[in-house]
């Protein structure tokens, strides 16, 4: 009796690693065809985190206006802001005044740091000059940040009113943050964070 019972067991626990060792195999070979996919479609792979990286920074653009538009609204959201080609209207009916602009600012600056910081490594793998891609990249954001500023001032104005001031500068910053997430993966793609080799990158580091 006890030999039967110590078979079962022995053909138990066989079957069981069985089990165990088939699933192994068949995550090992979904992890290799999922790798095989990747290395043939590198686009698209490199689509999908520069999308999940530009999530990331997007909710800290979201979380940072919305901080700064708040928390500054009792000292500066009554005060209109107009300066260069900036304007923005006062209180909830405009576009927050100087609170508006300031959290529009300061909130993409925040995005921009984190999207760069992360892409370059972990998005494209970058090994150009980073004293190029630093600048070219801080050109490239400026000016985003110049347009999407005004924009939002403007677009918050002429649909606060309608709208809301919530709502006015939610859409501007989402049409903004469009925008930018378009314009700074084609930049970073081809010209800012390229994959270079090594005579080329020799060649760079000369400039």
């Amino acid at each position: 009796m006890e030999e039967r019972e110590e078979l079962a067991r022995e053909e138990a626990r066989e079957e069981s690693e069985a089990v165990s060792q088939n699933s192994k195999s068949k995550a090992s070979a979904a992890l290799e065809k999922g790798k095989a996919f990747m290395g043939r479609h590198g686009n698209i792979w490199q689509i999908v985190k520069f999308t999940l990286i530009s999530l990331i920074a997007f909710v800290a653009e979201f979380a940072s206006m919305y901080a700064l538009q708040y928390g500054l609204e009792d000292t500066l959201g009554n005060e209109p802001f107009d300066w260069f080609i900036f304007h923005y209207d006062p209180g909830r009916e405009g576009a927050f005044g100087t609170a508006g602009f300031i959290a529009m600012l300061v909130s993409k600056c925040i995005a921009e740091i984190i999207s760069f910081t992360v892409n370059r490594k972990k998005t494209f793998n970058a090994n150009n000059n980073v004293v190029f891609s630093v600048v070219v990249y801080v050109i490239t954001v400026i000016a985003l940040i110049l347009f999407t500023t005004w924009m939002a001032g403007a677009l918050g104005d002429a649909i606060g009113p309608h709208i809301g001031a919530d709502w006015g500068n939610t859409i501007s910053k989402l049409l903004g943050a469009l925008i930018s997430w378009v314009v700074i993966f084609l930049m970073d793609k081809f010209v800012i964070m390229r994959k270079v080799e090594k005579r080329e990158q020799g060649e760079e580091k000369q400039l």
